[in-house]
């Protein structure tokens, strides 16, 4: 027995060892776990001074104090997407000449629901990721560079959170500045689409932008490290931009014209916007954060319905301020994220937060309610083949209009062949928006009814329920969608779910060549 005893004690001792050992820091005299953090940095004098300046203004005194002790804070870094420029309601300082930063007080990081005692944004219309990067030199107008302000936040609170929208403007990327204000002034003008200036090198545009927000990554890492912080002591959050315009504009019963909506843009480049040029530009954001293990929220289609023109608008459409001087400056707040968009980022941004075990979210207007909704991980969209013919169902023309007939057709991997289920909704989305579901036209929910996209409401005649290899109407069992057992490019129905054509299997897309990203084979045959 005393043997015994004696190894217990071993044993618990080496736990207590290993314990100590295995934690990022040990216990005090009370049996306290304490942390063991990164030593702070000093920061080069220039940034000291204002740190301590900063410091004392929070405290009434200039030193660092432990991290505990500190207020805390959320930290928005970025360009024109998350500063706020569209917004209005802008800092004075950066609405002047010499700084037209554009931060809005009614951006979306002062209108999450998260607690914090303060809330910095940093961002700043037009940065590219350099301006986010620590000690780059690369600054704005009067401002500081991102990174080193980051430096003097990180040193004075406690950052909870660092939200970033980046990588628009990077020199040899998107350019999303420069390419909008060519495709909205080609529209003024009537000198003719813009699309063919970009749909070719788009993809090595974005191979560009993706290298630059991996840097960044790496680099806020680095600040925060160097001001004391482990990775688990903040949420780093990276996000996509969503689609200020769509071809579908005038689905809108109340569109108000193209000038007096101020959503001058050809039909055509809003067509690549929405059906190529975001999407392109989602899925390297997307990698980027994939690649460096941060969190990510994809809100690339949380302006499907909201574009610019449409009936409850997210973004603001041409926007002219004759004030301004320069025409660059004139006209910069034009397609940007309105007050109700950032809204939306905010109603994103604080679901997000509160599921902090989700690494990856999607946040979209379910059902076109006005109220965003964050799902765990990535929408997957699949194809849906008949069984008997392995036609695919296919958006016909590429088109995503009201009215679209949902058509058999040979599977190619193209965005308006992509469905996904949502289980909470019972609804079919489409790939190409996500306010298009599929619908029983006229609201009618009875055998020969045929398919079509509709916007997305949730009503009876677009209730559908995945029962093994039948789709059937939620509120009619007996009914399917079925497959034509005609030639191809006749138009799905709805058929007794004994009729042929009925049994379909839900499959993964994996095309190495899919229809969509060349050079104009996203263009929708209703687009003029």
């Amino acid at each position: 027995m005393k043997r015994l005893r004696q190894s217990l004690i071993a044993m618990s001792a080496f736990a207590l060892v290993f314990a100590l050992v295995a934690a990022p820091g040990g216990a005090n005299a009370q049996g306290e776990i304490q942390v063991n953090r990164p030593d702070v940095v000093p920061l080069p004098d220039h940034l000291e001074q204002i740190r301590a300046s900063e410091a004392t203004e929070l405290y009434g005194s200039p030193e660092i104090r432990d991290l505990e002790d500190r207020d805390t804070s959320l930290v928005s870094m970025g360009d024109s997407e998350i500063s706020g420029e569209g917004v209005g309601n802008y800092d004075p300082d950066t609405d002047r000449e010499g700084n037209w930063c554009h931060r809005s007080y009614d951006q979306a990081m002062f209108r999450t629901d998260i607690s914090s005692d303060e809330v910095y944004n940093l961002a700043c219309s037009g940065a590219q990721t350099p301006h986010l990067i620590e000690g780059s030199g690369a600054s704005q107008w009067d401002e500081l560079n991102q990174g080193d302000n980051l430096a003097i936040k990180a040193r004075n609170t406690n950052v909870k959170m660092i939200f970033v929208a980046v990588g628009a403007n990077d020199q040899g990327g998107v350019e999303f500045g420069p390419t909008m204000s060519d495709c909205v002034t080609n529209r003024v003008l009537f000198q003719g689409p813009c699309w063919p200036d970009y749909t070719d090198d788009w993809a090595a545009r974005v191979s560009v932008t993706q290298e630059g927000i991996e840097e960044s990554i790496t680099a806020i890492r680095g600040t925060m490290t160097g001001a004391g912080y482990l990775e688990s002591d903040y949420e780093l959050v990276y996000m996509s931009y969503p689609s200020p315009m769509s071809p579908d504009v005038e689905d809108n019963p109340d569109f108000p014209g193209w000038y007096d909506g101020g959503c001058l843009g050809y039909l055509e480049d809003q067509a690549f916007a929405r059906n190529k040029a975001v999407a392109i530009f989602q899925d390297g954001v997307r990698q980027a954060a994939l690649n460096k293990d941060v969190r990510y929220l994809d809100l690339s289609r949380l302006f499907d319905g909201h574009a610019v023109c449409s009936e409850n608008p997210w973004a603001r459409g041409l926007y002219i301020d004759w004030d301004a001087g320069e025409f660059e400056h004139m006209v910069r707040q034009s397609f940007h994220p309105n007050y109700r968009g950032h809204g939306a980022f905010a109603d994103c941004i604080s679901s997000f937060y509160a599921n902090p075990d989700w690494q990856n979210g999607t946040c979209v207007d379910v059902n076109y309610t006005g109220d965003p909704e964050v799902y765990e991980g990535f929408f997957e969209f699949q194809d849906v083949v008949d069984d008997a013919s392995g036609y695919c169902m296919d958006a016909e023309g590429y088109n995503s209009r009201y009215s679209t007939p949902l058509v058999s057709w040979d599977c190619h991997g193209g965005r308006n062949q992509g469905f996904r289920y949502d289980e909470g909704t019972q609804t079919i989305q489409i790939e190409l928006s996500q306010a298009r579901c599929v619908d029983a036209e006229g609201g009618e929910v009875a055998a020969g009814t045929n398919l079509i996209l509709w916007k997305c409401t949730g009503t009876d005649n677009q209730l559908f329920t995945v029962d093994g290899d039948k789709l059937r109407s939620t509120v009619d069992e007996d009914l399917c969608v079925a497959f034509p057992q005609g030639d191809k490019g006749s138009q799905l129905t709805l058929e007794s779910c004994a009729a042929a054509g009925t049994d379909v299997s839900w499959l993964g897309r994996d095309y190495d060549d899919p229809v969509g990203y060349g050079y104009d084979d996203w263009m929708g045959s209703d687009v003029y």
